[in-house]
This record gives structure tokens, C-alpha cells and sequence, in this order.
């Protein structure tokens, strides 16, 4: 089962820089002024650090110690779990469906940490 996660953390790692990396393209077409005013450089700003954030944890997933279980890297999958959750409540379409693929990683590992027996 872990290794199964360790696949689909790599996966959903490489999905989320690719993002990043489109984010960074529109970042800078904005910062261009391409886009209109503020609003738009702080969301093509934001989409570049949530996606920066959420592929720097599945990256973290992937470096798990076989058999601990470390609290920070368990608060941290709740806490991605909670945001991409959140992420099913906005209107927009295409939020709502990286959202709900976005919840798979983090459930799977926090679910895996979670059940995991505590050893030193």
C-alpha cells in the first residue's frame, strides 16, 4: 500500500510543478499587462504558491520514513485535505474538478499516516 501512495504522490507532484510552472507563464503575462490591474497579478500570484505548496507536500509524502509517523507531515496532509475540499465549494468548474482530483493524494497519505502504528 505504501508504494502505492509513493506512486501517487510522484504523480500528483509532477501534475502540481507543471502547474506551477503554467502559473509562472501566466504570472508573467500578467506582470506584462496583459490582464487588468491588481486583481489579476494576485491570482495568477496565488495559483503559483498553492500550486508551489501542495507539489513541495507530495514531495514531502514521497520522503515519509517507512514505519513513523511525523505529526507535522500528518497536519499538513489534513490541512491540504481541508483546502482542496474547500476547493469543491466554489462555483467555478474548473475549480471544483482540481479540487475534488486534488483530495486523492492527501486523503490516501493522511489516511496511511493516520492508521500507521506509532514507533519511535
Amino acid at each position: 500500500m505504501a508504494f502505492l501512495i509513493r506512486i501517487l504522490n510522484a504523480f500528483f507532484a509532477a501534475l502540481f510543478l507543471v502547474a506551477f510552472l503554467i502559473s509562472l507563464g501566466f504570472l508573467a503575462a500578467v506582470m506584462d499587462g496583459l490582464a487588468r490591474g491588481p486583481k489579476g497579478v494576485g491570482l495568477a500570484a496565488g495559483w503559483a504558491g498553492l500550486t508551489a505548496i501542495l507539489a513541495l507536500l507530495c514531495l514531502a509524502n514521497l520522503r515519509m520514513a517507512a514505519g513513523t509517523r511525523k505529526p507535522a507531515l500528518v497536519a499538513a496532509n489534513l490541512a491540504a485535505l481541508l483546502l482542496t475540499a474547500a476547493g469543491l465549494a466554489v462555483p467555478d468548474p474548473a475549480v471544483r474538478w482540481i479540487g475534488g482530483i486534488s483530495l486523492i493524494p492527501f486523503a490516501a497519505t493522511s489516511l496511511a499516516l493516520l492508521l500507521r502504528p506509532r514507533s519511535a
